[in-house]
């Protein structure tokens, strides 16, 4: 007994130093990407004066939109600006942390489902996932991880209440509290109640009749129910009615319908497989033309369609002999319900962060394959015993390494946005947010041919057009943007910030009526009503100056 208590702590402490040896290399990143706007330029989380108010505002700021509802993320990131004054390293150490603890978790999931050796195997293998490294290596990764470990926690309560035959009410109301305190880091804990479930209907389906089990764990479905409806009723309440989706729309998907969205997420299923199975190449953008919009039949479409009949078959069909197999399958759909797109667009087609969840799932069955391969197959002899350890050895290395190279890529913009150009020069977002880096250095026409390639790559986003015109009118005045501006609103009379810029723009070049009929344009439309009636006096105000000044 002792022997074994000591050898699941041995192997608890080498998942925790696999998880800090993938992960460590990026102690030293500064802020990047999204860190910027969400917790550099964000004051509201600067301090805890009045942090209670965080439960009561959207999680990007109103002026990039106003967005998504994650108080407690925004708590944590309060927290830890005050712990190090805004410096990055206390944010990085967090990120590392959590990263570590849910590994630990994770793998104390994996024990309650399997023998040691195979738990640990999907713990090592979980914990070096270079797939992992976006959420880790990027501070707003945090929300993920948060999430991640809230609901794995969960799991891991209900897990062992059930193996114990019941559910008691102490147990009920703890999976219901962490249920909330993932909803409140992240939306997609929203999913816990499936995961939940699917472990009810698989690993537990013979040990009772199911109206029995049913009976069990119904004020627990009943609980949940009712937290997950006060969450978002809560989260309407904070962002507006219109707020019901998670994210904001998807260039790629948006006002696509049902089957179109089905037929892209097919595609999007290959890329899922590559990145965990085979992960050598990562991206911070997934964007067109990385990933394409799918309208019709095609190759990849049939081979994930095949994918998807043969494990769901397999799943059906191991259901009694191998319910932790059929229990794996179903965790890695239940977390990526969000992800695929198929209930609403988020904004994303592809994004490593958002499969970290669904890799806990994948890694599940991994493991459990193992597992059920030495348990009904004669011992491996001593050679091939020592290859298939060395086999282990050189992934869980290989592992480390790729993660450990990676993580740095976050360092901060400037390193960022130059590999990713390299990484995915067919993204027209990766193409423009190295725009954005080149403005910032003063390298003005690099920075215009990079716009322009990024509009080539995908017409269809006309932010990509109303930025070049920001940029034109900022660094070289308002003529070439005048011309831009136009080219959004023919597209798009509805593109709020075109019109905005575009009457701005006439106002400086004194060319006050036909300021004066964009702007009463505008109004009509009803968009943006507020910006354009303080112009509508700048307009007014400007061009009786203008006229005393000339003689007019």
């Amino acid at each position: 007994m002792m022997q074994q208590r000591t050898r699941t702590v041995l192997a608890w402490a080498s998942v925790v130093a696999l998880a800090l040896a993938a992960s460590l290399s990026g102690i030293t990143n500064r802020f990047a990407f999204d860190d910027l706007h969400i917790i550099v330029e964000d004051n509201r989380t600067h301090s805890l004066a009045h942090w209670w108010q965080l439960f009561a505002q959207s999680y990007w700021p109103i002026e990039k939109g106003g967005d998504l509802y994650r108080p407690l993320t925004m708590l944590g990131f309060a927290i830890q600006w005050a712990i190090g004054n805004g410096a990055p390293l206390v944010f990085h150490i967090v990120s590392i942390a959590l990263y570590a603890l849910i590994c630990a978790v994770f793998f104390a999931i994996l024990l309650e489902l399997l023998p040691l050796g195979a738990a640990w195997l999907g713990a090592a293998l979980f914990a070096v996932h270079p797939v992992h490294v976006e959420a880790v290596a990027n501070v707003v990764g945090q929300s993920e991880l948060l999430a991640a470990l809230f609901m794995l926690l969960a799991l891991l309560v209900f897990l062992r209440a059930r193996r114990s035959g019941g559910l008691p009410l102490r147990d009920t109301a703890v999976i219901v509290l962490l249920y909330l305190l993932g909803c409140l880091s992240k939306e997609h804990a929203i999913v816990l109640p499936a995961l939940l479930l699917a472990a009810e209907a698989t690993i537990f389906a013979t040990q009772a009749p199911f109206r029995s089990r049913l009976a069990t764990v119904r004020l627990l479905v009943v609980a949940l129910a009712v937290a997950g409806v006060a969450f978002i009723w809560v989260r309407i309440h904070v962002l507006g009615p219109s707020a019901a989706g998670t994210d904001e729309s998807n260039s790629l998907l948006v006002g696509q319908p049902f089957g179109i969205r089905v037929l892209t997420m097919l595609r999007v299923m290959l890329e899922w497989i590559r990145l965990f199975f085979w992960p050598a190449h990562l991206s911070a953008d997934y964007s067109p033309r990385a990933i394409e919009l799918v309208t019709g039949p095609s190759s990849e479409m049939f081979a994930s369609v095949a994918i998807i009949v043969g494990f769901t078959g397999l799943a059906w069909k191991a259901r009694h002999r191998v319910p932790v197999a059929s229990f794996a399958f179903l965790w890695a759909a239940v977390a990526l319900l969000i992800p695929s797109n198929l209930f609403l667009p988020t904004g994303f087609s592809v994004a490593e962060r958002t499969l970290f969840l669904a890799s806990g799932g994948v890694m599940l069955g991994v493991a459990e394959t193992v597992a059920y391969l030495m348990e009904n197959n004669p011992p491996l002899s001593g050679t091939a015993r020592q290859l298939a350890i060395g086999a282990v050895g050189l992934i869980l290395f290989l592992g480390v390494l790729r993660s450990g190279f990676r993580q740095p890529v976050w360092r901060d913009n400037q390193t960022l946005f130059t590999q990713t150009v390299s990484d995915v020069p067919a993204s027209y977002k990766a193409h423009l947010a190295y725009a954005a880096l080149l403005f910032q250095n003063n390298r003005r026409k690099e920075a215009f041919e990079e716009v322009k390639l990024a509009h080539v790559l995908y017409p269809k986003d006309l932010d990509v057009v109303e930025y070049a015109a920001q940029e034109y009118s900022r660094v070289e005045g308002c003529r070439r943007a005048v011309v831009l501006y136009n080219y959004v609103l023919a597209e798009d009379p509805g593109h709020s910030r075109s019109r905005v810029g575009l009457a701005s723009c006439l106002i400086a070049l004194h060319e006050h009526a036909a300021a004066r009929k964009t702007i009463q344009d505008g109004l009509v439309i009803g968009e943006s009503r507020q910006a354009l009636e303080q112009l509508m006096a700048m307009n007014d105000s400007t061009e009786a100056a203008y006229r005393q000044r000339s003689g007019n």
